[in-house]
């Protein structure tokens, strides 16, 4: 008999510090995600009071931090432009990767990963602005004056390798989806920098002279534009799209002629892709892999050295093109 009511006694005493400790965690979570919230509302008014002071009018219908995700939300994020600029509309702004131990700690160092996406983005050109600029007037003939977009950019920072990965994803509905990726070297002057500084130390300046190119590739994914060039130049020129397109294959057969020329098979490769790209206009990608990674110094001489020094430094680079 006691020893069932020491059994009871037991496990109640279980249910209690169970309960405790529940109740422990959820209290101390929502005083961080409170603190959280507080640092992000701060920052965003700051930003709203310096995009003011600017001529600009920034506005959003939430901030939202969680410390445990390291999630940053902002909903209904607009920028509103000066009479020549347009209206951003970024919708949905998702930060990763920030950590409340940095935030708490008031931390300056950039963290090792972080990504930002935008989705329900919109541009808005002004009519002000269409008037007046006959570029903008083109463009709005092919886009239109209000552009939908969605954008990804993510990084992450390597530090043992000194290695910094960057991506970027840009679509614009119904028009074109752009992804780029690159890989820097020699990085470790970024990871010392503090994130508040403005303006780039003179010594951090020096030492990002001797930052590398790794890899690079970069990916171009029609998805209407060319056509919708094309036609608004056929509706300028009376031209239809099939003579357009036979015009552009042309040029660059003439182009690739011409530097074989005068630069040897190099580019040949190149601009047979582009022919490709041009007949069939689907996807285009680059990618540069250099045997070894590429410095400030051989980016420096291919410009000084003319024709033969941008020669070397694309056989160096391994550029690649392929198209669909």
């Amino acid at each position: 008999m006691n020893h069932n009511r020491s059994k009871s006694k037991g496990n109640i005493s279980l249910l209690v510090i169970a309960g405790l400790v529940t109740s422990t965690i959820a209290g101390a979570y929502f005083y961080l995600d409170r603190q959280a919230d507080a640092h992000v509302n701060a920052s965003m008014a700051s930003l709203v009071d310096e995009a003011q002071s600017q001529g600009l009018t920034l506005s959003y219908s939430a901030a939202d931090a969680s410390p445990l995700s390291q999630v940053v939300e902002i909903t209904d994020f607009i920028i509103t432009g000066h009479e020549q600029e347009p209206d951003i509309q970024l919708g949905n702004v998702v930060i990763k990767g920030f950590s409340w131990q940095d935030l708490n700690n008031n931390q300056n160092q950039l963290p090792l990963e972080m990504s930002v996406d935008i989705t329900k983005g919109q541009l808005h050109l002004k009519q002000s602005m269409i008037e007046t600029n006959t570029d903008i007037q083109t463009l709005v003939r092919i886009l239109g004056d209000t552009i939908p977009f969605s954008t990804q950019i993510s990084y992450q920072i390597q530090p043992i390798q000194k290695q910094l990965h960057l991506s970027l994803t840009q679509e614009l509905e119904d028009h074109l989806i752009f992804d780029g990726k690159v890989t820097l070297g020699n990085m470790n002057w970024l990871m010392e920098m503090d994130s508040q500084q403005t303006h780039m130390p003179a010594q951090a300046m020096a030492e990002a002279m001797n930052s590398t190119l790794k890899g690079l590739s970069i990916n171009y994914t029609n998805m209407g534009l060319i056509e919708k060039i094309r036609a608004d130049i056929s509706l300028q020129t009376g031209k239809t799209t099939e003579q357009l397109t036979e015009e552009s294959i042309a040029q660059m057969k003439q182009l690739q002629a011409t530097s074989a020329q005068h630069w040897g098979p190099i580019f040949t490769p190149l601009i047979d892709e582009m022919i490709k790209f041009s007949a069939a206009p689907k996807q285009l990608t680059l990618n540069i892999t250099p045997v070894q990674p590429l410095t400030g110094q051989d980016f420096m001489m291919a410009f000084i050295g003319g024709e033969a020094g941008l020669i070397k430094l694309l056989e160096d680079a391994q550029i690649r093109l392929t198209a669909n």
